[in-house]
Parts: C-alpha cells; sequence; structure tokens
C-alpha cells in the first residue's frame, strides 16, 4: 500500500520502479502462473520465461483482487484484475470508482461486468454514540492523516482529499503538529466525515447504514471496529449486520 512512497521502496532494497507498471507486472503474471498457463512475460519488474505452478486443469480458479483506490490503479484493476478491492469510500466514490474500473476494461477489450468491486465497511455499535463515534474516530485517523513530513498527494490522503476532506483533515493535522495528543484529535473528528464512509452508533441503525455504504458494490464485508475491549462489541456488530436482520 505505501510502495508509491520512496522512502519505503528503499527500506525493501526495492529500485525506484513506478507503482501502476509494477503492479501491472505482478497481475498480468500472477493470473496467467495461477490459471495454469505457462508464462513467458518481460516488464518493469518482472521477467518470467516458461515458468509454470504446475497446477492441473481442473483446479480451482484463483481470483486475483487489487487493492486499489486513485483513477489509474482502479483503471489498472479494469485491465489486468478480476476484481478491484476499495476502502473507506463513499457511495458517490464507489460509484465514481465504478467508472474508472469500467474505463480499463475498455481499454482492455474486457466485458466490464466481468471486474468486480468490493470492499470492507468499518461498522462500530454501542448504544453509548460518543463512545462508538471515538473508536470509528481512531480507526480511521491511521489512513486519513498524512505521517508528518509525507506526501498529501498519495495513498489513502489523498483518496480522502478527492471524496472533498481535504480541508477539515488539514486543520487537524495542524492541530496535531501543534502538540494535540490522539484522543483530542480523535474528538475533534468531523463526524460527517466518519458517517460517509463508515458507521458508529446504536444497533438499529446497523443494518440499514451498512446497506447504504455498500451501494455499487458486488461484495461488501463487514469490517468489525470494536468500541470497547472485549467479544461483546464484536458480536454486537456481528449480531447488527446479520444478514435479514
Amino acid at each position: 500500500g505505501s510502495i508509491h512512497d520512496a522512502s519505503y521502496r528503499h527500506s525493501l532494497g526495492l529500485p525506484d520502479w513506478k507503482p501502476l507498471p509494477l503492479m501491472r507486472d505482478f497481475l498480468i503474471t500472477l493470473r496467467g502462473l495461477l490459471a495454469g498457463e505457462r508464462v513467458d512475460y518481460e516488464g518493469t519488474a518482472v521477467t518470467l520465461h516458461g515458468v509454470s505452478l504446475g497446477r492441473r486443469a481442473n483446479a480451482p480458479r484463483v481470483p486475483v483482487i487489487l487493492g486499489a483506490l486513485g483513477p489509474g490503479m482502479v483503471r489498472l484493476a479494469g485491465e489486468a484484475s478480476d476484481a478491484a478491492a476499495l476502502n473507506w469510500c463513499t457511495p458517490e466514490q464507489i460509484a465514481w470508482s465504478r467508472e474508472r474500473l469500467n474505463e480499463g476494461a475498455a481499454r482492455a477489450g474486457r466485458d466490464p461486468g466481468e471486474v468486480k468491486l468490493v470492499e470492507y465497511i468499518r461498522i462500530c455499535v454501542d448504544e453509548d454514540e460518543d463512545t462508538a463515534r471515538l473508536a470509528l474516530a481512531r480507526a480511521v485517523m491511521g489512513y486519513a492523516l498524512a505521517r508528518p513530513g509525507a506526501s498529501k498527494e498519495h495513498g489513502y490522503r489523498a483518496h480522502f482529499a478527492r471524496m472533498g476532506f481535504d480541508a477539515a483533515l488539514s486543520d487537524l493535522e495542524a492541530r496535531r503538529e501543534r502538540g494535540a495528543s490522539t484522543d483530542e484529535i480523535a474528538d475533534a473528528f468531523p463526524t460527517d466525515l466518519l458517517s460517509l464512509v463508515g458507521y458508529f452508533g446504536r444497533a438499529a441503525g446497523a443494518g440499514p447504514a451498512f446497506r447504504h455504504l455498500a451501494q455499487g458494490l458486488d461484495t461488501a464485508i463487514v469490517r468489525v471496529v470494536p468500541a470497547r475491549p472485549g467479544p461483546a462489541a464484536v458480536l454486537a456488530v456481528a449480531e447488527a449486520c446479520r444478514p435479514g436482520g
């Protein structure tokens, strides 16, 4: 997820490969190998000559899903993967991603219906709404706020900016630079941002919120954010989001 960051690449001893060519190489070769093909490929990061995994022709199909947020990566998912895995999206961002996915599929001559959209949707349930709000805020902070000194034009920080949250996040980052604690930042996190990308609150509202946030997805996965320590908080989310509930 941090492959766009040069310092991250250097920490792994990787050359300065650009993210899109790197992921294209992996997608093309992995899909071929997992399909039982003998792969010949020369790319930026991957070169294979006559390589296969020895999978049987009747082996179960293994889908390759690309975690993608930005327009280029979502288009690449449409070109060369079986699905794009989104994260922390509003329904409007899901629709935007579907358009980019379809563009990529069309560019590769694929049927857009063959490429799926999947996403985790964070749900935090507690009868004390403020407790649930703070738990969800802590869960999103590590994604939405740029690390000190890091670019705001890549990764999750850019993703949240595309959804209209740049000013709110810049304010929180400025507070952090002035010495605000993690608890203070969580308490100041905009409620509208939290409600647009996840759910916090009483159990009765979790199911309807999950269905709303899942609009436009082929597969939606409940990602539990426990409001309190212990299994009861996890079970509360599971029961609130139970199909038919």
